[in-house]
Protein backbone atom coordinates (compact mmCIF):
# COMPACT_ATOMS: atom_id res chain seq x y z
CA UNK A 1 0.00 0.00 0.00
CA UNK A 2 1.35 3.59 -0.86
CA UNK A 3 0.17 4.50 2.94
CA UNK A 4 2.41 2.28 4.44
CA UNK A 5 5.40 2.75 2.31
CA UNK A 6 5.44 6.84 2.85
CA UNK A 7 5.03 5.91 6.45
CA UNK A 8 7.80 3.68 6.47
CA UNK A 9 10.47 6.05 4.46
CA UNK A 10 10.83 8.49 6.83
CA UNK A 11 11.70 6.20 9.71
CA UNK A 12 13.79 3.40 7.28
CA UNK A 13 15.13 6.41 5.45
CA UNK A 14 16.75 8.52 8.62
CA UNK A 15 20.20 9.56 7.81
CA UNK A 16 21.07 7.18 11.09
CA UNK A 17 20.03 4.31 9.02
CA UNK A 18 21.47 5.17 5.78
CA UNK A 19 24.81 6.36 6.80
CA UNK A 20 27.36 4.39 9.36
CA UNK A 21 30.24 6.63 10.77
CA UNK A 22 31.79 6.46 7.34
CA UNK A 23 35.06 4.76 6.60
CA UNK A 24 37.34 5.77 8.88
CA UNK A 25 40.52 4.56 6.60
CA UNK A 26 39.89 7.49 4.64
CA UNK A 27 42.00 10.27 5.11
CA UNK A 28 41.65 13.81 6.74
CA UNK A 29 39.83 16.74 4.09
CA UNK A 30 38.90 20.15 5.09
CA UNK A 31 35.45 20.22 4.38
CA UNK A 32 34.86 23.05 5.71
CA UNK A 33 34.19 25.54 2.44
CA UNK A 34 32.25 22.71 0.99
CA UNK A 35 29.69 22.92 4.65
CA UNK A 36 30.02 26.83 4.76
CA UNK A 37 28.85 27.21 0.26
CA UNK A 38 26.14 24.63 0.62
CA UNK A 39 24.73 26.45 4.07
CA UNK A 40 25.02 29.66 2.45
CA UNK A 41 23.91 28.58 -1.06
CA UNK A 42 21.44 26.35 -0.54
CA UNK A 43 20.23 24.90 2.41
CA UNK A 44 19.29 28.36 3.93
CA UNK A 45 17.84 30.07 0.51
CA UNK A 46 15.80 26.44 -0.07
CA UNK A 47 13.90 26.69 3.69
CA UNK A 48 13.53 30.69 2.84
CA UNK A 49 12.15 30.04 -0.37
CA UNK A 50 9.63 27.15 0.85
CA UNK A 51 8.39 29.54 3.89
CA UNK A 52 8.25 32.02 0.97
CA UNK A 53 5.97 30.12 -1.28
CA UNK A 54 3.94 28.95 1.49
CA UNK A 55 3.13 32.10 2.51
CA UNK A 56 2.03 33.02 -1.15
CA UNK A 57 0.14 29.89 -1.36
CA UNK A 58 -2.06 30.81 1.89
CA UNK A 59 -2.47 34.77 0.95
CA UNK A 60 -3.80 32.78 -2.51
CA UNK A 61 -5.88 30.70 -0.96
CA UNK A 62 -7.45 33.85 1.14
CA UNK A 63 -8.76 35.86 -1.59
CA UNK A 64 -10.38 32.50 -2.95
CA UNK A 65 -11.94 32.42 -0.10
CA UNK A 66 -13.16 36.26 0.32
CA UNK A 67 -13.76 36.27 -4.09
CA UNK A 68 -14.59 32.61 -5.13
CA UNK A 69 -14.25 32.32 -8.74
CA UNK A 70 -12.00 30.84 -11.51
CA UNK A 71 -9.41 33.30 -11.66
CA UNK A 72 -9.34 33.45 -8.14
CA UNK A 73 -8.79 29.44 -8.05
CA UNK A 74 -6.83 29.10 -10.94
CA UNK A 75 -3.98 31.40 -8.66
CA UNK A 76 -4.59 29.35 -5.93
CA UNK A 77 -3.96 26.34 -8.10
CA UNK A 78 -0.28 27.69 -9.37
CA UNK A 79 0.25 28.77 -6.09
CA UNK A 80 0.02 25.30 -4.48
CA UNK A 81 2.19 23.98 -7.48
CA UNK A 82 4.85 26.49 -6.43
CA UNK A 83 4.85 25.25 -2.95
CA UNK A 84 4.37 22.04 -4.04
CA UNK A 85 7.96 22.74 -5.82
CA UNK A 86 9.54 24.40 -3.19
CA UNK A 87 8.99 21.66 -0.75
CA UNK A 88 9.54 19.00 -2.94
CA UNK A 89 13.52 20.52 -3.21
CA UNK A 90 14.35 20.22 -0.35
CA UNK A 91 14.17 16.09 0.24
CA UNK A 92 17.68 16.53 -0.54
CA UNK A 93 17.98 17.97 3.09
CA UNK A 94 16.24 15.42 4.97
CA UNK A 95 18.67 15.33 8.12
CA UNK A 96 18.53 17.41 11.03
CA UNK A 97 15.44 19.70 10.75
CA UNK A 98 14.23 18.32 8.02
CA UNK A 99 14.13 15.06 9.76
CA UNK A 100 13.72 15.47 13.30
CA UNK A 101 10.83 18.08 13.12
CA UNK A 102 8.38 15.19 11.06
CA UNK A 103 7.03 17.76 9.14
CA UNK A 104 6.45 15.32 6.53
CA UNK A 105 3.89 13.95 8.79
CA UNK A 106 1.82 17.07 9.45
CA UNK A 107 1.79 18.60 5.62
CA UNK A 108 2.64 15.56 3.10
CA UNK A 109 1.14 11.98 4.22
CA UNK A 110 -0.16 10.21 1.32
CA UNK A 111 -2.89 9.29 0.01
CA UNK A 112 -5.31 11.83 0.60
CA UNK A 113 -8.66 10.57 1.84
CA UNK A 114 -11.66 12.40 0.47
CA UNK A 115 -14.47 10.80 2.76
CA UNK A 116 -12.56 12.16 5.71
CA UNK A 117 -12.06 15.83 4.47
CA UNK A 118 -15.71 15.55 3.46
CA UNK A 119 -16.69 14.55 6.72
CA UNK A 120 -14.69 17.99 8.35
CA UNK A 121 -16.48 19.90 5.81
CA UNK A 122 -20.09 18.68 6.68
CA UNK A 123 -20.04 19.56 9.90
CA UNK A 124 -21.42 22.17 11.74
CA UNK A 125 -18.83 23.95 14.22
CA UNK A 126 -16.60 26.74 12.91
CA UNK A 127 -13.65 25.64 10.85
CA UNK A 128 -10.41 27.06 12.32
CA UNK A 129 -6.49 26.46 11.92
CA UNK A 130 -7.22 24.36 15.21
CA UNK A 131 -9.54 21.90 13.02
CA UNK A 132 -6.74 21.30 10.62
CA UNK A 133 -4.74 21.19 13.38
CA UNK A 134 -6.09 17.94 14.91
CA UNK A 135 -7.08 16.10 11.40
CA UNK A 136 -4.98 13.48 10.36
CA UNK A 137 -2.37 13.70 8.13
CA UNK A 138 -4.57 11.98 5.32
CA UNK A 139 -6.97 14.69 5.81
CA UNK A 140 -4.92 17.65 5.23
CA UNK A 141 -1.58 18.81 4.24
CA UNK A 142 -0.61 19.47 0.46
CA UNK A 143 -2.56 16.31 -0.37
CA UNK A 144 -5.65 17.27 1.36
CA UNK A 145 -5.29 20.45 -0.27
CA UNK A 146 -4.99 19.30 -3.95
CA UNK A 147 -8.24 17.39 -3.58
CA UNK A 148 -10.00 20.77 -3.05
CA UNK A 149 -8.33 23.00 -5.23
CA UNK A 150 -8.41 20.41 -8.24
CA UNK A 151 -11.11 18.94 -10.41
CA UNK A 152 -11.27 15.21 -10.32
CA UNK A 153 -9.60 14.28 -13.99
CA UNK A 154 -11.46 11.38 -14.05
CA UNK A 155 -15.12 13.20 -13.70
CA UNK A 156 -17.14 16.05 -15.31
CA UNK A 157 -17.21 19.16 -12.68
CA UNK A 158 -15.58 21.82 -10.48
CA UNK A 159 -13.31 21.80 -8.22
CA UNK A 160 -14.38 21.04 -4.82
CA UNK A 161 -13.88 24.34 -3.21
CA UNK A 162 -16.42 25.67 -5.96
CA UNK A 163 -19.10 23.93 -5.90
CA UNK A 164 -22.36 24.85 -5.62
CA UNK A 165 -23.11 22.63 -2.89
CA UNK A 166 -24.48 23.78 0.92
CA UNK A 167 -20.68 22.54 1.75
CA UNK A 168 -18.29 24.78 -0.77
CA UNK A 169 -18.11 27.69 1.88
CA UNK A 170 -17.21 25.49 4.37
CA UNK A 171 -14.70 23.31 1.85
CA UNK A 172 -12.75 26.73 0.85
CA UNK A 173 -12.22 27.55 4.75
CA UNK A 174 -11.04 24.19 5.03
CA UNK A 175 -8.63 24.48 2.76
CA UNK A 176 -7.76 27.98 3.64
CA UNK A 177 -6.84 25.97 7.05
CA UNK A 178 -4.67 23.56 5.43
CA UNK A 179 -2.75 26.45 3.64
CA UNK A 180 -2.25 28.11 7.16
CA UNK A 181 -1.09 25.29 8.76
CA UNK A 182 1.45 24.27 5.62
CA UNK A 183 2.98 27.96 5.84
CA UNK A 184 3.48 27.27 9.66
CA UNK A 185 5.04 24.18 9.64
CA UNK A 186 7.75 25.90 6.39
CA UNK A 187 8.27 28.76 8.68
CA UNK A 188 8.67 26.08 11.92
CA UNK A 189 11.84 24.31 9.17
CA UNK A 190 12.77 27.16 8.10
CA UNK A 191 13.25 28.95 11.40
CA UNK A 192 15.18 25.84 13.01
CA UNK A 193 18.05 26.21 10.47
CA UNK A 194 18.19 30.17 10.77
CA UNK A 195 21.46 31.27 12.36
CA UNK A 196 19.29 34.25 14.47
CA UNK A 197 16.59 31.33 15.70
CA UNK A 198 17.43 27.81 15.84
CA UNK A 199 20.94 28.38 14.38
CA UNK A 200 21.23 24.34 13.07
CA UNK A 201 22.84 25.96 10.32
CA UNK A 202 25.73 26.56 12.21
CA UNK A 203 25.78 23.19 13.43
CA UNK A 204 26.89 22.34 10.09
CA UNK A 205 28.73 25.42 9.64
CA UNK A 206 31.02 24.70 12.80
CA UNK A 207 31.38 21.01 12.75
CA UNK A 208 34.42 19.61 14.06
CA UNK A 209 35.26 23.13 15.72
CA UNK A 210 32.41 23.81 18.69
CA UNK A 211 29.35 22.09 16.71
CA UNK A 212 27.31 19.88 19.70
CA UNK A 213 25.86 18.18 17.02
CA UNK A 214 29.07 16.83 14.81
CA UNK A 215 32.02 16.31 16.28
CA UNK A 216 34.02 16.19 13.19
CA UNK A 217 33.46 17.55 9.59
CA UNK A 218 32.90 14.05 8.30
CA UNK A 219 29.67 13.49 10.21
CA UNK A 220 28.65 16.80 8.71
CA UNK A 221 29.09 15.77 5.48
CA UNK A 222 27.95 11.86 5.84
CA UNK A 223 24.52 13.70 6.94
CA UNK A 224 24.51 15.71 3.42
CA UNK A 225 25.37 12.50 2.12
CA UNK A 226 22.24 10.42 3.40
CA UNK A 227 19.73 13.18 2.41
CA UNK A 228 20.85 12.70 -1.17
CA UNK A 229 20.73 9.21 -1.04
CA UNK A 230 16.88 9.52 0.92
CA UNK A 231 15.72 12.04 -2.35
CA UNK A 232 16.90 9.53 -4.87
CA UNK A 233 15.36 6.76 -2.79
CA UNK A 234 12.14 9.13 -3.03
CA UNK A 235 12.12 9.39 -6.91
CA UNK A 236 13.06 5.49 -7.46
CA UNK A 237 11.54 3.97 -4.56
CA UNK A 238 8.53 5.41 -4.12
CA UNK A 239 7.40 8.13 -7.21
CA UNK A 240 8.63 5.59 -9.66
CA UNK A 241 8.88 1.96 -8.16
CA UNK A 242 5.85 1.93 -7.13
CA UNK A 243 3.18 3.08 -9.72
CA UNK A 244 5.19 0.43 -12.03
CA UNK A 245 4.19 -2.00 -9.85
CA UNK A 246 7.65 -3.02 -8.81
CA UNK A 247 7.03 -3.67 -5.23
CA UNK A 248 3.68 -5.62 -6.39
CA UNK A 249 3.12 -8.35 -8.92
CA UNK A 250 4.77 -5.95 -11.49
CA UNK A 251 1.40 -5.14 -13.12
CA UNK A 252 1.58 -1.14 -13.15
CA UNK A 253 -0.86 0.50 -10.90
CA UNK A 254 -1.97 4.31 -11.70
CA UNK A 255 -3.71 4.34 -8.56
CA UNK A 256 -0.50 4.73 -6.69
CA UNK A 257 0.21 7.95 -8.00
CA UNK A 258 -0.16 10.30 -4.77
CA UNK A 259 -1.04 13.12 -6.74
CA UNK A 260 -4.13 12.48 -9.56
CA UNK A 261 -5.73 15.49 -9.62
CA UNK A 262 -2.96 18.32 -9.91
CA UNK A 263 -0.71 15.46 -12.10
CA UNK A 264 2.28 16.73 -9.98
CA UNK A 265 4.06 13.18 -9.75
CA UNK A 266 6.82 14.20 -12.47
CA UNK A 267 7.01 17.69 -11.11
CA UNK A 268 7.65 16.39 -8.19
CA UNK A 269 10.31 14.25 -9.41
CA UNK A 270 12.18 17.21 -11.17
CA UNK A 271 11.60 19.08 -7.94
CA UNK A 272 13.67 16.42 -5.50
CA UNK A 273 16.34 16.06 -8.78
CA UNK A 274 16.62 19.51 -8.63
CA UNK A 275 17.14 19.69 -4.90
CA UNK A 276 20.03 16.95 -5.75
CA UNK A 277 21.65 18.91 -8.09
CA UNK A 278 21.70 22.11 -6.08
CA UNK A 279 23.53 19.57 -3.47
CA UNK A 280 25.99 18.45 -6.37
CA UNK A 281 26.80 20.78 -9.10
CA UNK A 282 28.91 24.16 -8.87
CA UNK A 283 31.01 24.39 -5.48
CA UNK A 284 28.88 21.68 -4.22
CA UNK A 285 29.86 17.93 -3.84
CA UNK A 286 31.25 17.94 -7.57
CA UNK A 287 33.77 20.40 -6.43
CA UNK A 288 35.22 17.72 -3.62
CA UNK A 289 34.60 15.11 -5.86
CA UNK A 290 36.20 16.78 -9.20
CA UNK A 291 39.23 16.92 -7.20
CA UNK A 292 39.45 12.99 -6.65
CA UNK A 293 38.20 11.43 -9.54
CA UNK A 294 37.47 13.97 -13.12
CA UNK A 295 35.60 10.93 -14.44
CA UNK A 296 33.63 10.39 -11.51
CA UNK A 297 32.38 13.52 -11.76
CA UNK A 298 31.68 13.36 -15.24
CA UNK A 299 29.90 10.16 -14.52
CA UNK A 300 27.26 11.40 -11.70
CA UNK A 301 26.68 15.27 -14.05
CA UNK A 302 26.19 12.85 -17.15
CA UNK A 303 23.46 10.82 -15.01
CA UNK A 304 21.93 13.66 -13.60
CA UNK A 305 21.41 14.82 -16.92
CA UNK A 306 20.28 11.39 -17.93
CA UNK A 307 17.74 11.70 -15.18
CA UNK A 308 16.50 14.98 -15.98
CA UNK A 309 15.45 13.50 -19.34
CA UNK A 310 14.09 10.56 -18.70
CA UNK A 311 11.71 12.17 -16.70
CA UNK A 312 10.94 15.36 -18.92
CA UNK A 313 10.22 12.96 -21.72
CA UNK A 314 7.32 10.99 -19.39
CA UNK A 315 3.99 11.89 -21.50
CA UNK A 316 1.13 13.89 -19.07
CA UNK A 317 -0.54 12.59 -17.19
CA UNK A 318 1.79 10.63 -15.21
CA UNK A 319 -1.15 8.00 -14.23
CA UNK A 320 -2.21 7.13 -18.10
CA UNK A 321 1.70 7.14 -18.86
CA UNK A 322 2.34 4.64 -16.12
CA UNK A 323 0.23 2.07 -18.23
CA UNK A 324 0.05 3.88 -21.68
CA UNK A 325 3.49 4.55 -21.65
CA UNK A 326 5.55 2.39 -19.49
CA UNK A 327 8.68 1.91 -21.61
CA UNK A 328 9.10 5.73 -20.79
CA UNK A 329 8.28 5.58 -17.22
CA UNK A 330 10.78 2.80 -16.71
CA UNK A 331 13.46 4.75 -18.40
CA UNK A 332 12.97 6.69 -16.25
CA UNK A 333 13.36 4.29 -13.42
CA UNK A 334 16.18 2.86 -14.87
CA UNK A 335 17.97 6.01 -15.34
CA UNK A 336 17.73 7.17 -11.43
CA UNK A 337 18.21 3.88 -10.59
CA UNK A 338 21.89 3.86 -12.08
CA UNK A 339 22.34 7.10 -10.35
CA UNK A 340 21.51 5.92 -7.15
CA UNK A 341 23.69 3.08 -7.26
CA UNK A 342 26.47 5.45 -8.31
CA UNK A 343 25.85 7.59 -5.58
CA UNK A 344 25.16 5.00 -2.80
CA UNK A 345 28.53 3.35 -4.05
CA UNK A 346 31.19 5.50 -6.01
CA UNK A 347 30.40 8.66 -4.79
CA UNK A 348 29.75 7.75 -0.75
CA UNK A 349 33.00 6.39 -1.40
CA UNK A 350 35.04 8.48 -2.49
CA UNK A 351 33.71 11.03 0.20
CA UNK A 352 34.32 8.38 2.99
CA UNK A 353 30.54 7.30 3.89
CA UNK A 354 29.11 4.03 4.24
CA UNK A 355 25.55 3.41 3.30
CA UNK A 356 23.89 0.77 4.52
CA UNK A 357 20.47 -0.96 2.55
CA UNK A 358 17.21 -0.02 3.08
CA UNK A 359 13.85 -2.06 2.24
CA UNK A 360 12.89 0.33 0.70
CA UNK A 361 15.39 -0.39 -2.05
CA UNK A 362 13.23 0.01 -5.28
CA UNK A 363 15.49 -1.96 -7.55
Amino acid sequence: MIRSSFSRLGAVLSVCGLLGCGNTDAPARDYGPLLAKLSEQVILPEHQAFAAQADALASSVQVLVDAPDADALARAQEAWRSTRKAYRTLDALHFGPGYTLHISERIDVAPAEPSDIEKLASGNGSISDATVSKAGGHEKGFLGLEYLLFPDAMADGPAPVLTDDDRAERRRELALAMAHEIAKSAHQLDDAWEPNAGGYIEQLKTAGAGSTQYANQRAAVDDMVGGVAYALEVIVGVRLAMPLGRKSDGTPDPSLDPTPRSDSAVADMQASLAGIQAMYDGDGFSAVIRGKSTKLDDTVLSKLSDVEAALSAIPTPFSRAVVDDTPLVKAAFDASSDLKKTWNTDVSSALGATLKPSDNDGD
